[in-house]
């Protein structure tokens, strides 16, 4: 748990060596936590998020099913450290124009732990009639999409191009495995008609 934290809430425990490896490098002052990998990584990330932690996860903008508060008031929880929020950045080295390597990084997968949602709507009850004031700052979601540690680093670069080419090639892989399947079944229903 972050030091001077004014409600007891379930954050996740960053206890273990494996769960640190895990989640990645904790922001400063915060209970964000940032890692790098492929695109196959992230799935297998997910699903090792579930497994390690027994909860479930939701995006910024799916905390909103849990809390009745808006994603300026999600962003600003996490900044304040008050909200566990894990990305996954995939990433590729590419070259650029003058022949260099560097880093490029798409826009991270974010999740929040639905325990702490449910926690902070059960604290919001309790507070009922006292409002949050959250300024316009919050609303930005830069702090989300680029890692701080990147600032004025020439050798990272962030584009989603690299990304969205995977994931066009993963759907297409999806489809073709599909597609055989289907061929497979069909001749094996015809085969069996042509017996009878």
């Amino acid at each position: 748990m972050v030091e001077g934290m004014a409600t007891e809430l379930p954050y996740l425990q960053m206890t273990t060596p494996e769960r640190k490896k895990l989640v990645g490098k904790q922001q400063k002052g915060t209970r964000m936590y940032r890692r790098e990998g492929t695109f196959k990584e992230s799935g297998e990330w997910c699903v090792a998020m579930d497994k390690e932690f027994e909860d479930q996860f939701v995006s910024p903008g799916g905390v909103c099913m849990f809390v009745p508060v808006s994603r300026a008031a999600v962003h600003k929880r996490m900044q304040e450290g008050r909200l566990t929020a894990l990305f996954f950045y995939v990433v590729h080295d590419e070259r650029t124009f003058f022949g260099n390597l560097r880093k490029a990084k798409a826009s991270p997968f974010v999740y929040i732990p639905v325990s702490e949602c449910m926690a902070w709507a059960k604290e919001i009850e309790e507070k009922r009639g006292q409002v949050e004031i959250v300024e316009p700052r919050h609303a930005s979601q830069e702090f989300l999409e680029k890692d701080p540690e990147d600032r004025k680093n020439r050798k990272v670069r962030y584009t989603d191009k690299h990304l969205e080419r995977e994931t066009k090639a993963f759907i297409r892989r999806e489809i073709q495995e599909a597609l055989k399947e289907k061929k497979q079944t069909e001749k094996g229903d015809d085969y069996g008609t042509k017996e009878r």
